[in-house]
């Protein structure tokens, strides 16, 4: 099976068309909250690439009408391979050509907590998850699929790094442990990725200079900002 091959600016160029719709759409647009890393690639000038669109869905009675217009506007841009109500999620899988990478569409339907504010990107109102939650609900998702998805790595670094504000009520709420606790969990399985993997699921979205960095120094230095959080907690 040929592997597809991801063309940085086609890709982006689609996902921006799909958000102008759907945020233009207004029998739906404040029923969508924006979130993920593509939004903060977007908005929060994330150092890496993003290549899937991910939402809450910020009213639960509107699901349906939802499902229908994502599904007719994602439809639009080429072959719609999947397109389905998960358990969790609202799932759509658009394919725009055959040797292109698939750009994937989530809209989460369990109730949300997160913040949301209005941000305009090329003159397109868009509601935008607010950075604190942003970073808690990646430290969260970092902890649960580390050594996986190496892209949590990443975005959680570049959120120490520039100094994000963090909501931790809501790192404990979802997770049942004090923050405190939760940071020790993080540092501990993140001790224990190897560097000769650290560019699995994070390799195609980083230019050359990056992945030399990353193989190098962002374990090290991701824990590093990781461990002066928590002696901030003392």
């Amino acid at each position: 099976m040929m592997d597809m091959t991801l063309n940085q600016p086609v890709h982006k160029n689609l996902m921006f068309q799909i958000l102008k719709d759907i945020y233009s759409d207004l029998s739906i647009a404040s029923f969508l909250g924006f979130k993920g890393g593509t939004a903060a690639f977007m908005f929060y000038d994330l150092g890496r690439f993003s290549v899937d669109l991910d939402f809450d869905l910020l009213d639960e009675t509107q699901e349906e009408l939802v499902f229908l217009k994502i599904k007719q506007i994602v439809g639009g841009y080429g072959k719609l391979k999947d397109a389905r109500k998960k358990r969790f999620n609202l799932f759509f899988l658009l394919s725009h050509d055959d040797d292109s990478q698939n750009i994937k569409v989530e809209i989460n339907r369990r109730s949300s907590k997160s913040k949301f504010g209005l941000k305009t990107f090329l003159g397109v109102s868009m509601l935008v998850m607010d950075q604190d939650d942003m970073f808690a609900h990646k430290l969260v998702a970092m902890n649960e699929r580390i050594g996986k998805t190496n892209r949590d790595i990443f975005d959680v670094w570049y959120f120490l790094k520039n100094n994000w504000p963090l909501n931790r009520k809501l790192i404990e709420e979802r997770t049942g442990l004090s923050f405190k606790k939760f940071v020790v969990d993080c540092i501990d399985k993140l001790d224990k990725i190897s560097n000769q993997s650290i560019l699995s699921g994070l390799g195609e979205l980083l230019d050359n200079k990056q992945k030399t960095w990353v193989k190098a120094k962002l374990k090290s230095d991701t824990l590093f900002l990781l461990r002066i959080m928590l002696e901030s907690e003392k």
